[in-house]
């Protein structure tokens, strides 16, 4: 498992592994390793090595290229993600988060100094001239899977395949308590009302930066309808009967998976 603990933070070494990004994707060798020696690839000087903690007992750091280096292949981040157990998924999210704060966080979002030096012993950026903090950007969203009887809500969004549903989620709005985030979420999107609301679960999500809050709730009252522009179709599915659902690897597909086994074990 991933140690993120609080010690000083380690420069770059040779010992220690690497988690290298191009772009939005992830450098591999071959059997989709990730996990990359110092001895394997090329420091540039525009490289820039971020400490993610220990893993194993190994430090862990992950880095940019600008350009591909010899004897790597790229793969997308979700792709990569589908493919993990959970402690390498965990880690895998960590660093992309990560790296994806040092890259937009090169300026005070305040003064616009620039600001090239991090903290020694947490992930921090301090601003030179106005002494502005900068911590990992850390989005919040809710998800969460609804009951009516033998049935669960199952909705698909403009952007997924036309033949796969999940969950219904969002963001969660400045002073608003999760729980009234699925209430409002739930009625923006789909029209419904909901009651019920329990916390499950929760994972990061790192495009770029969310963290995914799970919940069941149950159906109240209404009926659906698809918000425009959110929504392209959402339907009670019976619990016997699922559509193509997202990969287990995923909140969604596991808060559904959960959700239908506990429907089931109240039947008993």
């Amino acid at each position: 498992m991933l140690d993120i603990g609080t010690q000083t933070h380690p420069l770059p070494h040779q010992d220690a592994l690497y988690i290298l990004l191009h772009r939005n994707q992830v450098l591999i060798e071959s059997d989709n390793q990730f996990l990359i020696p110092f001895t394997h690839f090329q420091p540039n000087a525009k490289m820039s090595a971020i400490y993610c903690g220990q893993w194993h007992g190994q430090d862990i750091f992950v880095c940019r290229f600008e350009s591909i280096p010899k004897g790597f292949t790229e793969i997308g981040l979700r792709d990569l993600l589908f493919l993990q157990d959970e402690s390498h998924y965990l880690l895998l999210s960590r660093a992309h988060q990560l790296s994806t704060w040092d890259r937009d966080h090169q300026f005070c979002g305040r003064c616009g100094t620039a600001m090239p030096d991090k903290h020694a012993k947490e992930h921090a950026k301090m601003c030179v001239s106005c002494n502005l903090r900068h911590y990992p950007r850390i989005s919040p969203c809710i998800i969460v899977s609804i009951r009516k009887g033998d049935q669960i809500l199952l909705a698909r969004g403009p952007q997924a395949p036309k033949d796969r549903f999940s969950n219904i989620a969002g963001f969660v709005e400045a002073g608003e308590t999760l729980e009234q985030a699925v209430a409002r979420e739930v009625k923006e999107e789909v029209g419904l009302d909901v009651t019920n609301i329990r916390y499950v679960d929760s994972q990061p999500w790192s495009f770029p930066h969310q963290l995914m809050v799970g919940f069941y709730a149950d159906y109240q009252s209404g009926e659906i309808t698809p918000a425009p522009g959110e929504i392209e179709e959402a339907h009670w599915y019976h619990i016997d009967d699922l559509p193509n659902i997202p990969n287990n690897a995923t909140i969604s597909g596991q808060l559904i998976l959960r959700h239908i086994a506990h429907i089931k074990s109240l039947a008993v």
